[in-house]
């Protein structure tokens, strides 16, 4: 009984981490429940995808991530930036990159 509550508890708290990260809170409370210590360990350093550098797509102008290797709104192939390239990921930015 103790240890489904410790992983009911793991779980709620992952699940927690993972909303303020803006990650899948369900996924991340089924993890942490399973992996009971390590589950909220991994929530907490698991890295938000809105703090990701991004770049503009030569092709549309559509903001991209600065690891993807192909726009996915034209299909445009796309090489690693340069460092004039990287945009900071601003509020504005992140919305219209869908992140």
């Amino acid at each position: 009984m103790t240890y489904l509550l410790i992983c009911l508890a793991s779980g709620v708290l992952g699940a927690l981490v993972a909303l303020r990260k803006g990650s899948s809170p369900p996924l991340w409370f089924l993890v942490s429940a399973v992996i009971p210590i390590l589950g909220p360990v991994a929530a907490l350093l698991y890295r938000r995808e809105t703090e990701v550098a991004l770049r503009r797509c030569p092709g549309c102008g559509t903001p991209t991530r600065i690891y993807d290797a192909l726009c996915m709104n034209c299909g445009t192939e796309l090489s690693y930036p340069e460092e004039l390239e990287i945009i900071e990921p601003t509020a504005a930015v992140r919305v219209r990159a869908r992140l």
